[in-house]
């Protein structure tokens, strides 16, 4: 894993003056990972997003934005089943703070639908921005599309608004996962698709979901590594920890990959081969996998 040091950060500071001096671009690589230790949700996020160099780098003033937490259970934030509400309330924030027309945060659940936003916190922890749009996405807001170069899955329905969004975030927990071994972004996409169902029970469910990141591509994903669920995934209740993590990045395969390394899942530590949808990602071509090979800059909030 490779650490950005004091030097690193000195020559990105130079490449900046020397753009605003010669207009000329001068910038050192941006990192692939982000690594935020912290105690407050909010502070986290500011800190991710400033270490990726402000969400200016990613939300325009006229952008329609789309959210995707995990959010698909009508369960309290401290089963860890759910992206921290706080976490999420930040993020619409910071896109509103950069001038997006709108920011819609979307989640299609499993059972007791109606309660979700509720129980999980967001309802709530939104309810303050009244210009962040919280929908319970229904059968008629999926459209059909091809998944190029896809295995085992060749066709998916997914969320209209995610096709047409400016720009699509990614903000999933930290949880254990009894088929998938962990749900952190890759997995968390199956909130967008109409017919989950099938990727169970019609076909390997490992490789559908990296044929899903095909499709699928966050503009920026976070993993909310503040609390963690350890066993017992997705739904709960199970073993919980407390990282006071949070792991951002542009590519949700690397940031998945990452992820492993925040907790024992499962009762074990776990590598990509563990969790095969992100093995079969990385092979695909989505994003780096071994850690070893990662920018990786970390930051305390």
């Amino acid at each position: 894993m490779k650490v950005i040091s004091r030097r690193s950060f000195v020559s990105g500071t130079i490449a900046t003056a020397a753009v605003l001096k010669y207009g000329r671009v001068f910038a050192a690589a941006e990192p692939d990972i982000i690594d935020v230790t912290g105690t407050d949700p909010a502070k986290m996020v500011a800190a991710a997003l400033a270490a990726l160099g402000g969400i200016g780098k990613f939300v325009k003033k006229g952008d329609f934005v789309v959210i995707k937490p995990n959010a698909g259970f009508a369960n309290p934030p401290a089963w860890g089943t759910t992206t921290h509400p706080e976490t999420v309330a930040a993020v619409a924030k910071a896109c509103l703070d950069a001038k997006a027309k709108e920011v819609l945060v979307l989640e299609f659940p499993q059972g007791r639908a109606e309660k979700c936003f509720e129980r999980c916190g967001l309802q709530a922890a939104l309810a303050g921005m009244p210009a962040v749009k919280l929908k319970l996405l229904t059968p008629a807001d999926f459209q059909k599309v091809d998944v190029k170069g896809g295995v085992a899955l060749k066709s998916v329905e997914v969320a209209k608004a995610v096709l047409s969004a400016d720009v699509f975030i990614n903000l999933p927990a930290a949880k254990s996962h009894y088929q998938a071994g962990v749900s952190f972004g890759l997995k968390n996409h199956m909130g967008l698709i109409k017919d989950r169902q099938a990727f169970h029970t019609a076909m390997e469910l490992h490789q559908a979901v990296a044929d899903l990141g095909r499709v699928l591509k966050p503009h920026l994903t976070i993993l909310d590594a503040t609390r963690a669920l350890l066993t017992n995934g997705p739904a709960g209740p199970g073993e919980t920890t407390e990282p006071g993590r949070m792991i951002a990045g542009r590519k949700v395969t690397s940031v998945d990959a990452y992820g492993l390394t925040v907790a024992k899942f499962n009762s074990k530590a776990m590598t990509p081969a563990d969790a095969r949808h992100i093995e079969f990602a990385g092979k695909a071509g989505l994003g780096e996998i071994d850690v070893s090979k990662m920018k990786v800059k970390k930051v305390t909030a």
